[in-house]
């Protein structure tokens, strides 16, 4: 569990289905990302698998709620992918359209790099984002994160049947740099 001014992030419970569905059934909420909204028993199928990776001995996908402190509401999800191989951890997190725009997912970021930092000890630590969403660009450049990359046509997305290719950025975060 790691916990910050306003936040929780702890790991999934199986009562957490509410939030997943909330959030990957919301096409808006996916727009930069390659998923197509999900029904509810789909919504079910990821929390399972979410829930079994926290049950892996060794360090990989830990995906956590994230709970306001003052109300306990479930206002999203983060996640840290650790690649022990490459000493590096994939950041990531989406929220509820009505926690945007609050400071959550700095926050959110903050404290993921802590934790990558100062607990998991790793050298290099990366996010990805479509180069259209600007807020969480923005985010990881408060964060800390530079740009290191942009990739053309790097994600494949495939949404109501039809599939693109969409451009992806990298940010990316030294130890050496904080």
């Amino acid at each position: 569990m790691i916990e910050t001014e306003r936040l929780i992030l702890r790991p999934f419970e199986a009562e957490d289905l509410d939030i997943i569905y909330k959030i990957y059934s919301d096409e808006e909420i996916l727009r930069y990302s390659p998923y197509d909204p999900m029904d509810r028993e789909q919504a079910r199928a990821l929390l399972e698998e979410m829930l079994r990776e926290w049950q892996k001995p060794e360090p990989g996908n830990r995906e956590m709620a994230v709970i306001r402190k003052d109300t306990g509401e479930k206002i999203g999800r983060c996640h840290m992918l650790y690649e022990p191989e490459k000493d590096s951890v994939m950041l990531g997190w989406f929220l509820k359209k009505e926690a945007w725009g609050k400071g959550y997912a700095t926050e959110i970021g903050e404290a993921l790099l802590d934790c990558c930092f100062e607990e998991l000890k790793v050298h290099r630590v990366w996010g990805l984002c479509n180069p259209a969403n600007t807020a969480s660009r923005r985010v990881m450049e408060k964060c800390g994160m530079r740009p290191e990359g942009h990739f053309r046509e790097k994600c494949r997305y495939e949404k109501k049947g039809k599939v693109t290719w969409e451009d992806e950025m990298e940010y990316t975060i030294l130890a050496s740099d904080r």
